[in-house]
């Protein structure tokens, strides 16, 4: 992350100190209620010593046992009454900051599912995961652990001043000169963690993602023997984040060694001077007892106050993580006053008008140039092409993924650009060439689609995909778990439940881009005659490389270099265009 200069990094505190408060603000009757139970804590802490100085000066002196009985009931009564506080201060502020770290996750991932697939293509899964997992919890961290303590600190460090100033003002004076250097160098050393903690944070992020990428690909990892460029990566990661950890446990120590030597120092001083008050008779033993137990509260108080100082650097490096990912906004926009499309009759009927497309990584090479293009609705039409010739930058378009830089798309004569984005993309269903399936079982994953759908209904979309056979002999049918990703399948099993799904979301447009490659040639013909039977229902959209898959088809495009160079049938082609022609013998001669 770029250094920010001095009025930025002050400009941008704030920013991030106003989106702490937001999101604090609904709670903050409950974070004070449990604030205002360590007054009580602290109250009854700081009368500990007054029991003891008592103990020292009048029971003990006078042999008074009865005396001694009480003061020790009062002192047991005391740290009953400290432990109530802290049970109920834990409940009024851990609840309330576990409620309002579950608001900001889902708040984070509604966010998350709005931003456009540009936004997951170009930042890797393992950095979202972590703004919504470790920086979250450093916020959780700060709250139920930093900021009471500092409240803590703070009322404790006022009873015990007073405390002080009234049992010995020369002493107490002593300890309030430490106080100056160890304020300053929190300061000062607080800015270095909050810098540190940020690029800790960065840093974690990054090794999540090459972790979680490694899992994922692991067999292909292992495939092509790259264990060993796999555990240098981790390796360059891992001593980032050891240099990291080290700078910032360097900075945190040059504190701790700070408060250490001026704290002891002042200790030493008052030790001194009031063993010298006690031998002249200026102090009651008892009073130096005292004084000793409250400098022991004071040395917590001013613990809880210093370390604060750094936790909450750290806690806004992080918080500036969680704003930058909500500050992400979708380039996508609904449309102001959304149409909806009428009742679907067999399929819905498309229209691509001048249509252009240039991915922002590559303006100077269009994906898509000038496409004019009609299907009727019921049609099955296949796209053919050379791989970048543009067919999947066309699936994209027309679920609008993205949007083309100039051209329309119309849906039964009416712009896609203003049909709502969720009732676009329910007009079709989209199988992948590498379509994953989620952890659970094989009815979780079918249903994905259409989660109300009838066990009936899924039979039959297995049916229509082929996968009715190969479920049946599963241990458990339906309730069988696939595994993380289908792990538990093959590519053609799990390709066929990918189809099996498309079909259950009972969309008006099915879009097969290379859906069938995966599969051998029997369960392809299969699924092809299945398909054809259910594509009179539907308009039928299939990206192939096999042209045997769509010789059927009522019109083919032949796509090149982003252009729809001819379309026709499978024979008009093979007549009319040298690039089918071609791609058709070079086909045959593979098959042969």
């Amino acid at each position: 992350m770029a250094k920010l200069k001095k009025p930025e990094r002050h400009a941008q505190s704030r920013l991030t100190q106003a989106f702490l408060w937001r999101l604090v603000k609904p709670y903050r009757w409950r974070l004070l209620g449990g604030s205002l139970l360590m007054v009580v804590s602290a109250g009854a802490m700081l009368s500990l010593p007054q029991y003891l100085r008592t103990m020292f000066d009048t029971a003990l002196k006078q042999h008074d046992s009865s005396q001694l009985d009480k003061l020790a009931a009062l002192m047991f009564l005391t740290v009953l009454v400290m432990a109530g506080s802290v049970i109920w201060r834990a409940r009024l502020i851990q609840f309330s900051t576990n409620a309002l770290l579950a608001q900001l996750r889902n708040h984070l991932s509604a966010h998350l599912l709005t931003l456009d697939m540009a936004y997951f293509e170009t930042n890797s899964s393992g950095g979202i995961v972590s703004r919504l997992t470790s920086d979250t919890y450093a916020l959780r961290e700060f709250l139920t652990l930093a900021a009471p303590q500092l409240v803590r600190g703070i009322l404790l460090g006022i009873g015990t001043t007073v405390a002080l100033l009234y049992t010995s003002t020369l002493l107490t004076l002593v300890l309030l000169a430490a106080a100056g250097p160890i304020a300053v160098m929190g300061r000062v050393l607080g800015k270095k963690v909050r810098l540190t903690a940020r690029d800790q944070q960065d840093n974690i992020a990054e090794y999540g993602a090459a972790v979680e990428e490694t899992v994922a690909n692991i067999r292909t990892i292992v495939a092509f023997n790259q264990q060993a460029r796999l555990l240098k990566r981790f390796a360059e990661e891992t001593t980032e984040m050891r240099e990291l950890g080290n700078r910032r446990a360097i900075i945190t120590a040059s504190f701790v060694a700070t408060n250490v030597i001026v704290g002891f120092m002042a200790l030493i001083g008052v030790v001194w001077l009031g063993g010298l008050r006690v031998m002249n008779g200026q102090m009651s033993l008892g009073d130096m007892m005292a004084f000793l137990l409250y400098l022991a509260f004071m040395a917590d108080a001013v613990g809880s106050v210093t370390n604060f100082w750094p936790a909450w650097q750290a806690t806004l490096g992080a918080t500036e993580r969680v704003i930058a990912l909500l500050h992400q906004k979708p380039t996508l926009k609904e449309a102001a006053h959304p149409q909806t499309l009428p009742e679907a009759k067999n399929g819905r009927a498309l229209a691509l008008e001048n249509l252009s497309y240039s991915y922002p990584a590559r303006p100077e090479s269009p994906s898509l140039h000038a496409i004019t293009a009609t299907v009727q609705a019921g049609a099955h039409v296949a796209i053919v092409g050379p791989s970048g010739a543009g067919k999947s930058t066309l699936f994209r378009l027309l679920q609008r993924l993205d949007d083309p830089q100039s051209g329309a798309i119309y849906i039964d004569d009416i712009a896609s650009t203003a049909l709502s984005l969720a009732h676009l993309r329910a007009q079709f269903a989209l199988v992948a060439q590498e379509s994953p399936l989620f952890s659970g079982t094989v009815a979780e994953n079918v249903t994905f689609s259409r989660p109300d759908a009838t066990e009936e209904q899924i039979w039959n979309a297995l049916s229509t995909a082929a996968a009715d056979g190969f479920v049946k002999a599963l241990p458990h049918g339906l309730h069988t778990q696939v595994g993380e990703k289908g792990v538990q399948l093959s590519g053609g099993q799990k390709q066929r439940l990918a189809i099996a799904r498309a079909v259950l979301a009972d969309a008006p447009v099915l879009l097969f881009d290379e859906a069938t490659s995966h599969l051998d040639s029997e369960s392809e013909a299969a699924i092809q005659h299945a398909l054809y039977l259910l594509g009179r229902e539907k308009t039928v959209i299939t990206i192939a490389h096999r042209l045997s898959t769509v010789k059927a088809a009522d019109v083919i495009w032949v796509l090149d270099k982003g252009r729809l160079v001819a379309q026709g049938t499978h024979a008009q082609l093979l007549k009319s265009s040298p690039l089918y022609n071609a791609l058709a013998t070079l086909q045959l001669q593979n098959d042969a």
